[in-house]
């Protein structure tokens, strides 16, 4: 096995108080039991995550924005691009690129699950299309459109906190940018992007995308980690094979 090219390592401090503040984030952010499901006439129109979702939804609406979001949020729009960036990094990535190809499959598959299959059911959050009036709102192929002031419909099927693409694509990015340090502020800005999208469409609290974006730090970190240290045990190993190989015989 081929070592990995030589990387700076990260410290273990300052990483360390990174994971605990991404831990500490997402708890922080989760809502409280009775906040949860909350009926419309049950949310508090002057807490912060109401003012946020009501500034980052309504305040900065533009027809710039209008444009671009719909297309940041939607993966099957650049779902082609991907693919293609995914087999560049196996085809002309050599062992690091490989191998960081690779390891983008569990680090998706784990925050994904970890926020939509565990974490959404267990919390149950509404989004805020369903319990506030008055949000703008990406529908699909009926564009956008502003809901009624009273609620009448139900508009998403799943549940709200954290926000999965929020989750998977910090994941995903942050764990390119440590792999491959130069492209990590291009990288952190589509996660940003993709992330306040969410917002945007109307279709997740501030709260949602923070415990998102902060629990797929954690699990790009977690898998930075634990690539360097495979890599390590396997360049050591390689490094015996050979120290034994290029001993003489005795005599």
């Amino acid at each position: 096995m081929r070592p990995m090219e030589s990387k700076p390592a990260i410290p273990r401090v300052p990483l360390r108080a990174a994971l605990m503040l991404a831990v500490f984030l997402v708890a922080a952010s989760a809502p409280a039991p009775g906040e949860a499901r909350c009926a419309p006439a049950a949310c508090d129109s002057t807490s912060l995550d109401v003012r946020a979702f009501r500034l980052l939804n309504g305040a900065v609406v533009n027809p710039v924005f209008d444009t671009i979001m719909p297309f940041a949020t939607d993966f099957d729009k650049w779902r082609i691009v991907v693919i293609l960036i995914w087999a560049a990094l196996v085809i002309f990535g050599k062992t690091r690129g490989r191998w960081a190809a690779l390891m983008l499959i569990p680090v998706i598959v784990a925050s994904d699950q970890l926020s939509s299959g565990v974490m959404k059911p267990l919390i149950e959050r509404m989004r805020p299309c369903e319990v506030l009036g008055n949000v703008h709102l990406w529908y699909g192929p009926d564009g956008w459109i502003t809901t009624p002031a009273g609620i009448a419909r139900s508009y998403k099927s799943s549940f709200s906190f954290p926000s999965g693409h929020a989750a998977n694509i910090t994941a995903s990015m942050l764990f390119l940018g440590l792999v491959y340090r130069r492209a990590m502020a291009p990288l952190l800005a589509v996660a940003l992007v993709v992330s306040f999208s969410r917002i945007y469409i109307g279709v997740h609290w501030p709260s949602d995308v923070l415990a998102g974006m902060a629990l797929g730090a954690a699990i790009g970190a977690i898998a930075y980690i634990l690539l360097r240290r495979f890599h390590r045990e396997g360049a050591k190993e390689t490094t015996a094979t050979q120290s034994k190989q290029d001993t003489p015989p005795s005599e």
